[in-house]
């Protein structure tokens, strides 16, 4: 169906090839006749494919077979006006003519056993039919007439072995293809699960979080030393980053598509930085680490961040140079600098005296979404790191083995040089 035109195109060359070379107007006729059958044949599988794409395919075919069958021995009856002309090179001219046919056939039906048999049979028949009819119109005593049917049987043994090898490719294309659906359903249903997995993880988690942040606020309003409400407010950051984290496994496939909204507004560094350190003090100490912070005096009042996702990277990157420091200590430090006169370059580093990862380690941990440091999910440093460049920064690391490590988050932002009016309402 899709070849109609070709085929129509290839056929009008052979006629007036055939008229201009043999002066055999029988050939125009002929291809007059062919742009109907050609048109016909176009609207007859357009005609099936409607209805193989409404669900119902034709279980049987008798008029297609015979129709296909009817416009091939059509198309090969110009064989018959070349094949008998009387210039020499006529017969090589219809042996050229009918193996196109041949491979014209072979190439578009082989879909259809009976349809390709239909549209075959024909052109073979013309194929060996025509050396023997001009064996006899001859006077069937020259046997030489018969030379070119062991030329046609060689042609057809060839094709027969690249009929079956076209038969082969597309069974092998078709086991591919349903194999690649199996695989993709099955991603499909992996990607379901581990959303629902997620969601009801997340659901029977919201209860007991809201249950500490509640208790933690109990807590903080009868804290009576600054000691207490320091922990408690340690409990709170944590607490908050980890409904953050959670909300980040429901909507994972978000964020790699890079779905999820970043929201700025006035934020003051210091505090921010301030509270998430504060919460890793108890583990650090519980470790005989120091935990050190550094912010840089000329650090802007307030910059324009999304501060939920900045905390988030913070916590993480310190969530890490904690737990994999055995010794030593942690130190973080924040520097701004400025980019232009309404902007300032960010900058958070974390390094700690930990084991330190070696060289291809670090590779893998950034430049997948999924990773590993020693051994451990590296899920929060892929959030981390996506969430860095979605607000237009990056996350950066040197590290050697033995040596420690230094994670270092930038971004720009926009600078207030004060912080905004806060408006009072009347009492």
């Amino acid at each position: 169906m899709g070849n109609a035109g070709l085929r129509f195109g290839a056929s009008a060359m052979a006629a007036l090839v055939t008229y201009a070379v043999f002066g055999a107007e029988t050939a125009l006729f002929w291809l007059a006749g062919l742009a109907f059958v050609v048109f016909g044949d176009y609207r007859a599988h357009a005609h099936q494919l409607k209805r193989c794409q409404a669900g119902d395919p034709p279980e049987h075919m008798p008029r297609m077979i015979a129709w296909t069958a009817f416009q091939a021995a059509y198309g090969n009856s110009l064989a018959v006006v070349l094949w008998f002309s009387p210039i020499a090179i006529g017969e090589t001219m219809a042996a050229l003519f009918l193996c196109g046919s041949l491979a014209n056939a072979a190439a578009t039906l082989r879909h259809s056993k009976a349809l390709s048999a239909a549209a075959l049979s024909s052109t073979i028949l013309y194929l060996i039919g025509l050396p023997i009819a001009d064996f006899f119109v001859h006077g069937a005593d020259n046997m030489l007439h018969l030379v070119p049917l062991v030329g046609i049987f060689l042609l057809l043994a060839w094709g027969v072995k690249l009929w079956k090898s076209l038969l082969s490719s597309d069974a092998a294309l078709a086991s591919a293809e349903s194999a690649a659906l199996r695989e993709r359903q099955a991603a499909a249903a992996a990607a379901a699960a581990k959303t629902d997995t997620i969601q009801r993880m997340k659901d029977e988690l919201r209860t007991p979080i809201a249950a500490l942040a509640g208790a933690a606020e109990h807590l903080r309003r009868a804290a009576a030393t600054p000691a207490a409400r320091t922990h408690i407010a340690a409990l709170i950051e944590a607490n908050e980053v980890l409904r953050l984290v959670l909300n980040d496994l429901s909507d994972l496939d978000r964020l790699e598509n890079g779905q999820v909204r970043i929201q700025t507004k006035a934020t003051d560094i210091r505090d921010l930085m301030r509270g998430v350190v504060a919460a890793f003090r108890p583990a650090a100490q519980d470790k005989g680490l120091e935990l050190f912070l550094d912010i840089d005096a000329d650090m802007p009042p307030l910059l324009d961040i999304d501060a939920p996702r900045v905390r988030q990277i913070l916590f993480n990157l310190l969530a890490n140079a904690v737990r994999f420091t055995g010794h030593g200590g942690v130190r973080v430090r924040a520097q701004a600098e400025p980019v232009d006169a309404g902007g300032a370059r960010l900058s958070i580093e974390v390094a700690d005296t930990g084991a330190g990862i070696s060289r291809s380690q670090l590779a893998v941990l950034l430049g997948r979404t999924r990773a590993t440091r020693a051994g451990a999910s590296g899920l929060g440093l892929a959030i981390s790191l996506k969430l860095a460049r979605l607000m237009g920064g990056d996350i950066t690391a040197q590290s050697e083995l033995s040596q420690g490590s230094r994670f270092t988050f930038t971004m720009d932002a926009p600078v207030f040089a004060r912080r905004p009016a806060v408006s009072r309402g009347a009492a």
